[in-house]
């Protein structure tokens, strides 16, 4: 039947499936496998799925069974996605995610590298890292950025290196090197001399705009903090910065928080541990520092340990200091609290948006 189909209708069914369907269909016929499989058909599924509403992979890890698990949550839905990897999740730190791949920097070895996966596929690929640094441990502190060219749409990395000494002289960053996946290989980029430091390490990023952004803080500051957004353009290949709210310029960057929030970002912003509460700030106009808003306070029974991350409407995911091993939603309407019947260990609750994608990963 599918030879009386005409190619641009196939396409037009096909893209409007989810992922899971559209592999199944691969074992139509050959056809139809070098069809889907082909890079203009998985770009314009992908381009499809930018429009649907957009879901987020929530991992999770109990000590007791020493089990992780990863969930895509679609609305009030949870689905369990199976991994493949054979070291534990608390071995492995999450980056952050891009076109439905999953990026993790696995810690487990004597030889650190780095994942990328689409779980929804079912298919990973590792990659080595950056053959500059040392190998002796341990590793200088750096951080991992993921992400895409903004048109060429192949996945990038950008890997930012704080060395000891650097630090000691405020010279920020030490080295940054690049990884495309058009070369499969490292380069050493200029550091375009900003005079900003990235002091969480293992905190997550978010991607917006063709962009990593993190939570950063300017080294020139005297006798005082200036919290700020450090970003690096995957298209442009350079650093900038965004401003946060000014009410939040003077907080110590460890207890501040970027998320992405649709087309924009989010900063959560902590009080202190025995306060138990977030303000959720959104730049309602990427880019625009006049645009920030406060979204909402959130200030549940309890004390807060994090927020995991955002649901429809006015709901987050959150642990609680008092049992971290209960993922809870928070409505910040109705300032009321459900157990979504998902247990962890301590701060293993980590949750990045997610699309799904058809992405499939080369080295």
């Amino acid at each position: 039947m599918s030879d009386y189909i005409p190619t641009e209708i196939l396409a037009e069914i096909l893209v409007r499936l989810p992922v899971e369907s559209v592999i199944r269909f691969t074992s139509v016929c050959k056809t139809w496998h070098f069809f889907i499989t082909s890079p203009s058909f998985i770009a314009k599924h992908l381009n499809h799925s930018k429009t649907n509403t957009e879901n987020f992979l929530l991992t999770t890890y109990t000590f007791i069974d020493n089990r992780e698990r990863y969930l895509l949550c679609h609305g009030d839905e949870f689905a369990e996605l199976e991994s493949p990897f054979s070291t534990s999740l608390w071995q492995k730190r999450i980056v952050g995610s891009c076109n439905g791949l999953l990026c993790m920097v696995d810690h487990a070895t004597s030889a650190p590298c780095i994942i990328l996966w689409n779980p929804l596929i079912r298919k990973s690929v590792t990659l080595p890292m950056p053959p500059s640094l040392p190998e002796t441990s341990p590793l200088p502190p750096f951080v991992l950025g993921f992400g895409a060219h903004p048109t060429m749409h192949e996945y990038m990395l950008v890997f930012i290196v704080y060395e000891k000494a650097d630090i000691v002289l405020e010279k920020f960053p030490s080295k940054v090197e690049l990884y495309t996946q058009g070369t499969g290989s490292w380069r050493s980029i200029a550091t375009v001399g900003h005079p900003h430091y990235i002091a969480r390490f293992n905190c997550l990023q978010a991607f917006v705009n063709g962009a990593v952004h993190w939570i950063a803080f300017d080294q020139r500051v005297v006798n005082g903090l200036s919290s700020l957004i450090m970003l690096f353009n995957m298209g442009s290949q350079a650093f900038s910065v965004i401003m946060i709210p000014a009410a939040l310029v003077s907080q110590s960057p460890s207890c501040l928080t970027i998320m992405s929030y649709g087309e924009s970002v989010a900063v959560l912003s902590y009080g202190q541990p025995e306060e138990g509460s977030c303000c959720i700030c959104v730049m309602k106009e990427y880019g625009v520092a006049e645009s920030w808003a406060k979204l909402y306070n959130v200030n549940p029974p309890g004390i807060l340990y994090q927020i995991v991350g955002f649901r429809k409407n006015s709901e987050v995911l959150l642990s609680m200091s008092d049992n971290h091993k209960l993922l809870l939603c928070y409505d910040c309407e109705t300032k009321t609290l459900t157990n979504t019947g998902y247990t962890g260990s301590s701060d293993s609750f980590t949750a990045c948006t997610f699309k799904e994608s058809l992405v499939l990963v080369k080295p």
